[in-house]
C-alpha cells in the first residue's frame, strides 16, 4: 500500500511540475495562478500546497530539475582531460542547448536568476552554488594541473565567467546573435578574454584570440 501511495505522490508532483511549465511558458509566471496550476494538472489546490508552498516553489523546483539535466548532459559530453577553456564552453553550451530547446521557460528563469522574489533567495542561491560549484571545480582543476596561475582567485573567476555567460545568452534573446554557432563562437571567445589573465606562463599563448570578432546585428564604434 506504501509503495502505491509514493508512487501517486510522485505523479502528483510531476503533474503539477508539467503544468507549471506549460502555464509559465503560455500565460507568463506573474499570470499564472494555483488554481490554473490544479485545473491544468487535474488535482484540487489544496492538493497542490500539499507539495509546494508557493508558486515561487514550484519555480525553484523546475530550475533545480533544469540544472540538473544540464548537469547530467555536461557529464556524458565533458572530457575531464580537455582544457579548462574546452571545458567551460562545453558546460555552457550544455545549457545553452536548454536554453534554446525552451526560450520562454528559460526567460522566466533568468529574470528570477537575476531578481529573485525575497521569500525565495535562500532556496535560489542553492541552486545557483550547485551549478556555480561546477565552473569553481573546472578552474581548480586547471590551477593543479598547472594551466591556471596558482593564486588565482576561484570565486571571482567563477563569477566572471557566469556573467559573461549572462551576458551571451542574453544577446541571443536580444538577437545581437542568431544560432548556435554564432553563440558558441562568441561564449569562446569571452572565455578565452577571461582566461588570458588567469594562465599560466606555458599556456598563456593558448588562451590568445588571433582573428576579430565580426558581428554584423551589433555595430559598435572604437572612434569616429
Amino acid at each position: 500500500m506504501s509503495g502505491k501511495r509514493e508512487q501517486n505522490k510522485r505523479k502528483n508532483r510531476q503533474a503539477i511540475l508539467d503544468a507549471a511549465q506549460q502555464l509559465f511558458i503560455q500565460r507568463g509566471f506573474e499570470d499564472t495562478r494555483i488554481d490554473d496550476l490544479a485545473r491544468t494538472a487535474g488535482i484540487g489546490k489544496g492538493t497542490v500546497y500539499s507539495y509546494f508552498a508557493s508558486k515561487e516553489a514550484i519555480l525553484l523546483e523546475l530550475i533545480a530539475n533544469m540544472r540538473i539535466r544540464i548537469h547530467q548532459e555536461f557529464a556524458d559530453n565533458n572530457d575531464a582531460n580537455a582544457a579548462v577553456a574546452e571545458q567551460l564552453l562545453t558546460l555552457f553550451m550544455c545549457q545553452f542547448d536548454f536554453v534554446e530547446n525552451n526560450p520562454e521557460l528559460a526567460r522566466i528563469m533568468f529574470r528570477e536568476s537575476m531578481f529573485p522574489d525575497q521569500k525565495t533567495v535562500e532556496q535560489r542561491n542553492q541552486v545557483d552554488i550547485q551549478y556555480l560549484n561546477t565552473v569553481t571545480a573546472i578552474l581548480y582543476q586547471g590551477q593543479q594541473r598547472g594551466e591556471l596561475r596558482c593564486e588565482l582567485d576561484l570565486l571571482t573567476c567563477t563569477l566572471q565567467m557566469y556573467s559573461n555567460y549572462l551576458t551571451i545568452i542574453s544577446g541571443w534573446f536580444i538577437g545581437y546573435t542568431r544560432d548556435h554557432a554564432e553563440v558558441r563562437d562568441s561564449l569562446h571567445r569571452t572565455i578565452l578574454l577571461s582566461l588570458s589573465g588567469c594562465a599560466s606562463e606555458p599556456f598563456a599563448e593558448q588562451y590568445k584570440t588571433t582573428t576579430p570578432h565580426q558581428n554584423p546585428y551589433l555595430n559598435l564604434r572604437c572612434k569616429d
